[in-house]
């Protein structure tokens, strides 16, 4: 058993779930799920916390997924660079037809689209924003992620994580389940319980930060009941 498991027993252990959704029947759920309260939300997080003045010019987007939160930071920076990363390939083509619906003649930026490990990731240089949502729980080994922000980023770059924060027991994810998934597939609904299954608690997110000495760099709090984030503090 990792470290980051053996915190906090007296609460749901964690259960890994399979790091890429490449069955096609879950990519089409997940693609298709109606996540506009939840990802409105992160996104107005996300520009609350970001630096005033700041106009990134280049912005990886880590576990892009389908796109849905893609488009979203796509049109909050008009004349940034994309890379845009996800592990599965079916994942990351309907990020490329979501992003095609905008109009791209009258952009300069450039849009690049990986479909690559975050554990393999090797980015030729580093990024002025580094966003991930909902990548980290997908994560076996959850430093792989951390060690791909570290390699993603300089010292003036302004990072942005979010993930699904793990309940204290399976009846609790199963009310969250329903109270936020009752429309949605079964699909959806197995999914997102194993998900929230799958990730951290707030002091285990704590914990890897320290680890990785980026605590004087990094806020990190719950934002809903089921979400937290991770942001670079301000300089």
């Amino acid at each position: 058993m990792k470290n980051w498991e053996l915190t906090h027993l007296q609460y749901q252990p964690r259960i890994p779930e399979p790091e890429l959704m490449e069955e096609p029947n879950q990519v089409v759920s997940y693609a298709n799920a109606d996540f506009e309260s939840a990802h409105s939300m992160i996104i107005q997080q996300f520009q609350n916390r970001f630096p005033l003045k700041f106009s990134p010019h280049s912005v990886l987007d880590l576990g892009s997924g389908p796109g849905e939160m893609s488009s979203r930071l796509f049109q909050l920076f008009p004349n940034a660079d994309f890379t845009f990363l996800d592990g599965s390939n079916l994942m990351l083509d309907f990020c490329k037809k979501r992003l095609s619906t905008f109009d791209l003649e009258k952009r300069n930026n450039k849009m690049i689209f990986k479909n690559e490990l975050v554990q393999e990731f090797v980015p030729e240089s580093s990024f002025e924003l580094v966003f991930s949502n909902s990548l980290l729980h997908h994560i076996h080994d959850p430093y792989e992620f951390w060690s791909a922000i570290q390699r993603s980023v300089g010292d003036e770059s302004f990072i942005f994580v979010c993930d699904l924060l793990r309940p204290n027991s399976i009846s609790e994810a199963r009310q969250l389940v329903e109270r936020y998934a009752k429309q949605e597939s079964e699909i959806l609904k197995n999914d997102f319980l194993n998900s929230l299954l799958a990730a951290f608690r707030l002091e285990e997110v704590t914990e890897m930060i320290a680890k990785i000495r980026m605590s004087h760099k990094l806020n990190i709090e719950v934002i809903s009941d089921q979400h937290w984030i991770c942001y670079s503090k301000p300089r």
